[in-house]
């Protein structure tokens, strides 16, 4: 029966990273030929290309850690490969919150309108600090990557639950460590904040959002102006990211902190990286449903594709 469940799960996470890697790759692809034909790179479009290659990385990283879980486990016993894919987890999975709190940032600077001199500031310079900040984040992952690594090893392997559960013939004898704990907060800890710059992205627009509305019915003026919309549109595509984003984050950490506690830890690994995949999958489709570029791109390629099959010849 497990392995029915885990062939299933295994085949339903091969379509979410089919369709994540077709949209992410979609971005990447358009964003790259556009900055080629233009010799522009603006910087909204590096943050979506900088996600849609880290996206297309962790998906990458995904299926392949899920199918030697399900499929592959004496492989992924091996202490060498379990660290190996354990550190390619931790690091894309970070860069990729990173990139998108970033976005969620960009958002609020550009849209958002507050006259407090820190926003002000902060609305100045961000344009300047992305590729900065974008290699911080990639720089900080690594590191934070390292220093998790590091403690979680013990002599020269790293804990491994997988492991714990072939070794032990009783199930209950499998324990956590002491250390491993605090490890776990730690890598936990490393989403938090990224996760925090989303969420404040989205409150200051709603209530950037809430004092433009007042201001224009003070003055007489309709609600339904450019700015009004863009601030509407900024504000469902955040919070239709951080319904994603969360999903996977409470993914992530409940794989973190249920694993060792699961008699089958491989099926566990299946559905919580299955409701991880939903992230970089789905927010792709709604950046580029919301992108005009990318949509506008999106509606000529689906059109040259039905112009291509009504003119293949039929047999």
């Amino acid at each position: 029966m497990s392995t029915l469940l885990s062939v299933i799960g295994f085949s339903l996470l091969i379509m979410e990273t089919l369709i994540g890697m077709g949209a992410n790759g979609f971005i990447v692809l358009v964003n790259t030929i556009d900055w080629l034909r233009s010799r522009k790179l603006f910087m909204t479009d590096l943050i979506l290309t900088s996600l849609g290659l880290a996206r297309l990385v962790w998906l990458a990283v995904a299926i392949l850690y899920v199918a030697m879980h399900s499929f592959f486990l004496d492989t992924y016993l091996l202490d060498h490969v379990h660290l190996m894919f354990t550190i390619m987890w931790l690091f894309t999975n970070n860069v990729n919150f990173w990139f998108a709190a970033y976005l969620g940032v960009w958002y609020l600077t550009k849209i958002a309108i507050f006259s407090h001199p820190v926003f002000l500031q902060v609305k100045r310079s961000f344009s300047l600090l992305v590729p900065w900040l974008l290699l911080g984040s990639v720089v900080l992952s690594a590191f934070m990557t390292i220093i998790i690594i590091t403690g979680l090893k013990t002599g020269s392997s790293i804990y491994n639950p997988f492991k714990s559960l072939v070794s032990n013939s009783n199930e209950s004898e499998i324990r956590k460590p002491p250390f491993i704990e605090s490890f776990i907060i730690l890598a936990i800890v490393q989403n938090v904040i990224p996760l925090v710059l989303f969420v404040f992205s989205i409150i200051f627009l709603i209530i950037s959002l809430w004092k433009h509305m007042r201001h224009l019915q003070r003055d007489g003026v309709s609600t339904s102006d450019l700015n009004t919309k863009a601030h509407l549109t900024a504000i469902k595509a955040l919070v239709s990211f951080a319904i994603l984003y969360l999903f996977s984050f409470a993914a992530i950490v409940s794989e973190s902190t249920l694993t060792w506690e699961m008699k089958n830890p491989a099926l566990s690994s299946v559905f919580f990286n299955n409701v991880s995949a939903l992230y970089p999958s789905g927010h792709a489709i709604i950046l580029i449903l919301l992108n005009p570029k990318l949509k506008q791109a999106w509606v000529r390629v689906m059109h040259h594709l039905k112009c291509h099959l009504r003119e293949a010849p039929s047999f």
